[in-house]
């Protein structure tokens, strides 16, 4: 069972893995729908990179500091810059 500190990174998986079979059910269709499907694609690559984000953020806030320290961290313009690249 996952832990509850994961459940919203599986959640957002979900929703992306949502998003991708929409884009393949309307490319899969008679008379698809580009438009809809790019708009999806957009959003589902966006949705790509927050999640890029969220899980490296828990990874290094959960593996490499103390809850304390992780707590300061999200005030760190420096923690913040290098979040920011990865989202990038």
């Amino acid at each position: 069972m996952p832990t509850r500190d994961c459940k919203p990174l599986i959640d957002h998986i979900s929703r992306l893995e949502g998003q991708l079979a929409s884009i393949k059910k309307e490319l899969q269709a008679e008379s698809p729908n580009c438009l809809k499907a790019g708009a999806t694609l957009r959003a589902a690559s966006r949705s790509f990179s927050s999640l890029k984000h969220a899980f490296v953020s828990s990874f290094l806030q959960k593996k490499f500091f103390t809850r304390q320290q992780a707590n300061s961290l999200l005030d760190s313009p420096e923690y913040n810059a290098l979040l920011d690249l990865i989202r990038s």
